[in-house]
């Protein structure tokens, strides 16, 4: 497969170097990095090697097979069975939001077409915004290639386009908790919750006060009472105040048995408040291969089964990665609950060069009551490809775009990884 693909003369010159660089590293490294390695991918402890291979599975050959025999035993199928019942709440759960450059309005001008009435027509609908957006600072948007840790900050415009492009009623809640939360610092953060404040959307994962971040994040929908966290598991090179913990929900969640009490109280605090059912997002994870390491796997059961969380909205990885239902024993009432998690939803809106980032996907949850009254959900996982005809971005259903009896190249490449994660 053609790992990525640049789109002006400077990105294929860059990229033709880098690609010349990971030739050589492949004669020496090839069999020990056909399988993808676990890191916690962090750039304040990440070494010369990590970097070696984070760019090498990025510009050259992302790994096919995971980490440990134990993942994909973990996504072998099970048997689950939802019972009928009727649809009273339906919550959309998108990827990451990214201020990519080219994500511009004259770029877009039918990007939602095809899905936005479906997305956007949901109850409640949430996505992870991977951007400050401070106006009262320089904006900073994604090159084509990056070859430095970008400091990202987005503008109205742009954020706009991630809305629905003003033609439908937009988000009605999103994460801040992402390696970028802090990349205009404090000021930044504060900055993007109030603008999300200002267009009456919710903000999770970060917060103005240590009151605020500690008061459960509820939306209250058709009877339905609907909490949201939300952590990180890195801010790149920074670090929160030392007297403002608070300030972002970090955690190291990509090395083994990291300490998840921060996700147990806030997942409790929200049930203490009423919620029917907590959704949780986890922005970790290694990016740029197939499957999660068994790091995010463990952390994931262990989430589910420590914390009781209903649902977990994976992002970071960049491209699509596998999804799964569970069956656990809730912390607190010891009875049977079923779960459901996306180990990664992908770039949503973003125009990546690496092949893979344009297969994301939405989730649609369907909410309603069974007889004796029990809140019960359906999860539907809708893979999408983000298609460029010259210089328009389009969102696409996937299995659609899969019916042609004839793919392009970049399509070929994006059949690998939707086959690995669908079946």
């Amino acid at each position: 497969m053609k790992a990525v693909r640049p789109y002006t003369i400077k990105g294929k010159i860059l990229c033709g170097i880098i690609k010349a660089i990971a030739v050589c590293v492949h004669l020496f490294k090839k069999k020990e990095w056909d399988k993808a390695i676990e890191f916690e991918e962090n750039p304040l402890t990440m070494g010369f090697m990590d970097l070696l291979y984070f760019s090498y599975k990025y510009y050259y050959l992302p790994p096919r097979l995971p980490s440990h025999p134990r993942v994909l035993e973990h996504f072998q199928k099970t048997n689950h069975h939802i019972p009928e019942f009727q649809t009273q709440l339906s919550i959309s759960l998108g990827g990451d939001l990214m201020p990519y450059e080219m994500i511009k309005p004259e770029n877009t001008l039918h990007l939602w077409n095809s899905i936005g009435k479906d997305f956007f027509g949901s109850d409640i609908v949430f996505a992870n915004l991977e951007t400050p957006l401070d106006k009262t600072q320089k904006t900073s948007f994604v090159p084509e290639v990056m070859l430095s840790n970008m400091l990202f900050n987005t503008n109205e415009t742009t954020f706009n386009i991630f809305n629905g492009n003003g033609q439908f009623k937009g988000f009605d809640i999103l994460s801040i908790a992402n390696n970028h939360s802090l990349d205009m610092g404090k000021t930044g953060l504060i900055n993007t919750i109030e603008f999300l404040e200002s267009k009456n959307i919710k903000a999770i994962g970060g917060a103005r006060t240590q009151k605020e971040a500690e008061e459960p994040v509820i939306i209250e929908k058709n009877g339905f009472k609907i909490g949201f966290i939300a952590y990180t598991y890195s801010l790149n090179q920074f670090e929160p105040p030392k007297d403002q913990p608070w300030l972002v929900n970090v955690l190291p969640l990509n090395l083994p048995n990291s300490n998840i009490t921060l996700i147990q109280k806030q997942s409790k605090a929200c049930r203490a408040a009423g919620a029917d059912l907590v959704l949780c997002s986890i922005h970790a994870g290694n990016a740029y291969q197939t499957y999660p390491g068994k790091t995010t796997v463990d952390l994931f059961e262990n989430i589910f089964k420590t914390c009781g969380v209903d649902i977990i909205i994976g992002g970071h990885p960049h491209n699509l990665q596998p999804w799964r239902h569970y069956t656990f024993n809730d912390p607190e009432t010891g009875q049977i609950k079923n779960g459901f998690a996306i180990y990664s939803l992908a770039d949503f809106i973003a125009y990546d060069i690496f092949t893979w980032c344009h297969l994301c996907a939405y989730v649609k949850l369907e909410i309603g009551r069974n007889q004796e009254g029990k809140v019960i959900f359906k999860p539907t996982v809708n893979p999408l490809i983000m298609q460029r005809d010259t210089k328009q971005l389009k969102l696409e259903e996937a299995a659609k775009v899969f019916e042609k009896e004839i793919l392009t190249e970049e399509e070929q490449d994006l059949k690998i990884l939707y086959d690995a994660c669908i079946n």
